[in-house]
């Protein structure tokens, strides 16, 4: 008899707490939540004047073409489409080293949409439809796979598909891992066409 009140007693207080510890994890999964969206979003967006120096290295911008209206070139692209090159340099102000993880590079307009890069196998193919004969120039993940030394300086190049009505007012964003909330945004001078 006693042993079945004990149980009774265990059985309620265990009902009762039931409650407590499903908040509990909801409230420890949330935080975890959380801190990977602070960790993953940009949010302090720097370099729209003066020094670009973000992440260890000073980025210009090298080239920032459009294309896709057949004016330039004979690719045409269906709708209200344009392809947008972006050719970016970078060089270390000091060693890179881990700071360059992680690599997320977009186009950004005035109204915060965001356009992502084509994937590399992609790229690569516009790359040699545009011009045979030259060697693609990496992307910002398979760059970002060989961290500079101080003083050197590297090619970065992705490739957007942007709609046009856009395309003269984009900004690229770039960030990595280890500089994350931070963002650095470089303003483009593309025409739209």
């Amino acid at each position: 008899m006693m042993s079945a009140d004990r149980e009774r007693t265990l059985w309620w207080i265990s009902f009762i707490s039931l409650p407590a510890l499903v908040v509990l994890a909801f409230s420890l999964n949330a935080w975890r939540s959380f801190q990977e969206y602070q960790r993953r979003t940009e949010i302090e967006i720097v370099g729209n004047a003066g020094d670009r120096i973000y992440a260890g290295a000073l980025w210009q911008v090298e080239a920032a073409r459009l294309l896709g209206d057949g004016n330039d070139t004979p690719l045409r692209l269906p709708g209200e489409r344009r392809l947008v090159i972006l050719r970016l340099s970078a060089t270390a102000v000091k060693d890179i080293g881990e700071d360059w993880s992680q690599c997320q590079i977009g186009l950004v307009d005035g109204e915060g949409r965001r356009w992502l890069p084509l994937d590399v196998t992609l790229s690569n193919n516009v790359s040699r439809e545009l011009n045979p004969k030259a060697t693609p120039i990496n992307g910002c993940g398979i760059a970002s796979l060989t961290p500079l030394s101080k003083g050197e300086n590297t090619l970065i190049e992705e490739k957007f598909l942007v709609p046009a009505p856009v395309a003269g007012r984009l900004s690229a964003r770039i960030s990595f891992a280890p500089s994350r909330p931070t963002a650095l945004s470089i303003p483009l001078r593309l025409g739209a066409q």
